[in-house]
């Protein structure tokens, strides 16, 4: 019997209008209400994918930043934290500086901006709505705050960066940041990069969260479609990729259930929890 399902968000859990489907939702609580702990597993903010476990009514661990940081809703004990370091974030920088690259760096609940994207304009709209606890907080990087001093101030506190260069450059980039050995560098869509320090991905984090729980790692199910899945596809007892998976998780993949869009997560837990086909 599996004791818990780890599942993605974007393109996993959510629809390209990134809602979830009531099908999904139902699917879920069952779940939860079987027994099993449901825990995001994203490359989301801890805030961000907060508002989702929220809508899903599970008060359960998530696993954000692509595993940098786990945190128990429940609870609020921070599970598993590996940061990037100041020496890490200036070796992404000077090779981005090269390419003419902004990046963004996130920790738990605040953003550091240095290119403005719509997903950025997203979550201003959403802080006039959401109750402090619950906002993502956003602050620019601007000749009065700048890089350098942001990293100054903040290094070895931020748990990921992301950018979205050029198509023509991404491959240059990810083979000089992924020289060092000390920084996780992967994608979660086929326009940007993500960075991590090494010790966080989301396999490390969630063996450590079902050593926190008290669960074996051949008890849990791991759903996702993109290539920051791959590691937590690699440790579970049942590694789901979506149908609109990218094919590196589908070949890696035990078992692969249908499309984001047609309800994949709520067939695969329907199918290995409750025996319905």
């Amino acid at each position: 019997m599996y004791k818990m399902i780890c599942i993605d968000i974007d393109g996993t859990l959510i629809r390209p209008d990134h809602t979830v489907s009531q099908d999904t939702i139902k699917a879920i609580r069952r779940a939860r209400d079987r027994g099993v702990i449901v825990a995001l597993s994203t490359g989301r903010m801890y805030r961000s994918a907060l508002m989702y476990s929220d809508e899903l009514e599970i008060d359960f661990p998530i696993i954000s930043a692509n595993g940098a940081y786990v945190k128990d809703k429940a609870s609020g004990e921070v599970l598993y934290e590996k940061n990037l370091s100041k020496k890490d974030m200036k070796f992404i920088v000077s090779i981005l500086d090269r390419y003419g690259v902004k990046i963004n760096f996130y920790n738990h609940d605040t953003m550091f901006i240095s290119e403005t994207r719509d997903y950025v304009q997203k979550y201003e709209a959403m802080k006039l709505t959401l109750p402090p606890e619950k906002r993502i907080e956003i602050k620019y990087l601007t000749e009065e705050f700048t890089l350098g001093q942001f990293i100054e101030e903040c290094g070895g506190f931020i748990e990921k960066g992301i950018v979205f260069p050029h198509m023509d450059i991404i491959s240059a980039i990810r083979g000089e940041v992924a020289e060092n050995r000390f920084i996780k560098v992967v994608s979660s869509a086929e326009d940007n990069i993500e960075f991590t320090s090494h010790l966080a991905d989301k396999g490390l984090a969630v063996l450590a969260l079902a050593k926190a729980m008290n669960i074996m790692p051949s008890e849990i199910i791991g759903i996702g479609d993109s290539e920051n899945d791959l590691s937590m596809l690699q440790v579970v007892g049942l590694p789901v990729a979506m149908g609109n998976a990218i094919p590196l998780l589908k070949d890696a993949a035990t078992y692969v259930t249908d499309t984001n869009v047609n309800d994949g997560v709520a067939k695969m837990i329907n199918k290995f929890i409750f025996g319905e086909e």
